[in-house]
Formats: structure tokens, sequence, C-alpha cells
């Protein structure tokens, strides 16, 4: 069984962070199948930008990914993205189905990725399964897209979703729930997992006489962290709170620095920037909890590393949340964009001794090989139901 897979979000040279879960998925998974990777990039003729990845074909990590450009408007016709994504990689699609005819095809996202791959698949008559992550909550906002997206989804051999409340979205949109199927993200258990707490904090030069709250996210205003500054406000003096991200989606250290001031917090609030992917771990060994506070998320990552290293966690009521953390085992779920419900399940949270190893058992973490098996279930699946229909 040949596999093609689609994702926009994929690690490049100049982010090697930059959708490191979907990475992580397809290297599992090409352990066990024949994979490639395609993952388009954007190109306007009058926007230079450095950053921007070239087109070609490299080896990535030991996967062979595809990097065809394709044409888009920023700022303007968003709606037109995923028709442009499918006449933009056409041509090559073309091209690679005459010398390596993929068997089924794999997208990463719903938009543009799932509608873009929609329209080459059923071109070709080629069987696609579409993976629903946090990116679908920003399309059904949008009358032309939630259209777009619902016929994609519709026709699509099968969906995952990681997470139940998405599952849920998707029948709504008129996806057969028997289609669907709930596959939560996995973890690299060989880099996330239990630490002393000492050793982390020297290594990170952090406090060892304090109790510490860490929130691993970019300082975009949908993670929530002026509703965690706010609820530190009224926490003992000896919690501080390490926000381990960098600037993204209008959001600042500068401006959560001034919020903190504000808040009288400024003195308890530490602010890293962004992190290797590789020291991660550490803050979280480091932590003797960690906070989520996110208005959005598909299946966060954030939360479940965090388990794998047996740190209980505080995490708003979004995506997958409810699928990944155990209440009231391994921490607390509070309603997304409150202040008096976090500053509670925060302080009690850090008023509980928590055993690092019953934290991680209650979890029941995965593996991302074990994700890769359930995955590839279905794929095989999707083909040979294909195949007896032929």
């Amino acid at each position: 069984m040949k596999i093609l897979s689609f994702s926009y979000c994929f690690p490049n040279s100049t982010n090697k962070n930059w959708g490191i879960f979907v990475f992580q998925r397809l290297a599992a998974l090409a352990k066990i199948q024949d994979l490639k990777v395609c993952s388009p990039v954007p190109w306007f003729p009058f926007l230079i930008n450095k950053d921007v990845q070239k087109s070609g074909i490299e080896l990535w990590e030991g996967l062979e990914v595809h990097r065809p450009r394709f044409f888009y408007t920023p700022g303007i016709f968003k709606n037109k993205d995923a028709r442009l994504y499918a006449r933009g990689i056409r041509t090559w699609f073309l091209k690679l189905c005459k010398e390596w005819k993929p068997d089924i095809l794999d997208a990463h996202f719903v938009w543009p990725d799932g509608v873009g791959v929609s329209l080459l698949a059923r071109e070709l008559g080629i069987p696609y399964v579409i993976t629903l992550r946090g990116k679908l909550y920003e399309c059904i906002k949008i009358s032309s897209q939630r259209k777009q997206c619902a016929d994609a989804l519709k026709n699509a051999a099968a969906v995952i979703s990681v997470s139940g409340l998405m599952a849920g979205e998707a029948i709504k949109l008129g996806v057969d729930k028997d289609r669907i199927t709930i596959i939560p993200n996995g973890v690299d258990t060989d880099v996330f997992s239990i630490k002393d707490k000492r050793m982390c904090r020297q290594k990170l030069d952090l406090p060892m006489d304090k109790r510490l709250l860490v929130t691993v996210a970019h300082l975009g205003h949908r993670k929530g962290h002026h509703e965690v500054i706010q609820a530190l406000a009224g926490l003992p003096d000896d919690v501080n709170l390490v926000l381990v991200g960098g600037p993204a989606q209008g959001g600042t250290a500068e401006e959560l620095k001034a919020l903190a001031n504000k808040a009288g917090v400024g003195d308890k609030l530490i602010l890293t920037g962004p992190q290797p992917y590789e020291r991660i771990p550490l803050y979280f060994g480091a932590a003797d909890a960690s906070v989520l506070a996110s208005y959005r998320e598909g299946c966060p990552n954030a939360v479940l590393e965090s388990l794998a290293c047996g740190t209980p966690v505080v995490a708003s009521d979004v995506g997958a949340v409810r699928d990944i953390l155990p209440v009231p085992d391994a921490g607390r779920i509070v309603p997304p964009r409150t202040v008096e419900p976090l500053e509670k399940a925060m302080a009690d949270v850090l008023s509980h001794e928590w055993s690092p190893e019953d934290v991680v058992n209650s979890s029941r973490i995965r593996s991302w090989n074990q994700v890769a098996e359930e995955v590839q279930k279905i794929f095989k699946d999707v083909v040979y139901s294909r195949r007896e229909e032929i």
C-alpha cells in the first residue's frame, strides 16, 4: 500500500518545530508503510520573504518530502486558497502518479489540504482520508470555507479526528458518524518522560524555592495567557508562572509583561522566549503543574507531553482535552476564557502532592508508533474496500 500524505504545516529549514506533530505521526507511519510527503509551498510573485521554504524535493529525517509551489493571494481571496492549492500542485501530482501512483491520499488538515486533495483525488479516482485538527474551527465560521470543507469531508473515504468535539462538528457538517474515527495525537515517549525536578530547574536556571506553573505555547492571544496572568494574581506569593514560547498572532512578551505588572505579578512571571524542542521536557519536568488556557485547540501536544513527564495539567475545555486529560487523577479542566475557575483549579492542583508515576499511568499515554498502527488500519480498510468495489 502506497500512501501520499499532504500537509501545508510541516517542519522546514527555517522552522524545525513547525508541524512537529504531523512529522511525528508520519515518521512513525513510514516505519510500517511505503510513504511520501507533500508539503506545498505558498508563493506570491510580489511578496519577498526570506523565511519561505524553497520548492523541490528533500530528505527530511528519513522522509521523502516534496515541496511543489502553488500560487496564493496573501490577505485577500482566502476562500480560494484550497482551489489554488489543488491547481498549483496538479502538474506535479499527475507526474508523480505516472511514476509512483499512491493507493490513498492522506490530508492532515481540512483546509487547505483536505479540500485541495479532495479535488485532485476525485479527478484520478483515488480514495482520500482527512484528519481533523483545530483548523476546522476557523473554517466553519466562514460560509464559503464551511461549504467546501463539508463537501470534502462528506466525500472522504474516512475521517480521522484528534478529538471527540471535532468529530461532533464533522457530523453537524453531514459526515456519516460511522466513517469517523477518533485518534488523539501520540507522544515521543523517548523524549518526554519523568525527570528529577531539581535537576531540571538547575539546568534551566529556574527558582528552586518557588512553586512553578509552566505554560508551553506561543504568545498569541488565543492561548489564554491573559487569563492565566490574571489568575496568578490570586495565588500565593511563592507561585511563579513560566511562559515558554515566542511572539505570534499579535501577542508579545512586552505585552504580557505589561499586563503582569498591572496585575501586580510582574516579579512572578518568567518569559523564556521560544525554546528548542529538546529543552521542552525539562520545563515540564521542572514544573509543579502545567497550564494551557487556550480558547481553541485540536489535540494539544502540550497537555500530552506534560502528562508523559508525570506533571499534572490545568487546561481549558477545548479540543481533545476531555479525551486526553483524566480528571481528577491527572489535573483539572476549566471553561475557556474564565479567570476565577482557572485560579481555583491552579490553587487546587498546587495544593496536592502528585505522584509522577500515577499521573503517567492514569493518562494512558500512547506512543506515536501506536497511533501509526491505528491510522494504518484505517488506510488498509479503505484500500481493501475500494479494491472489492472495483
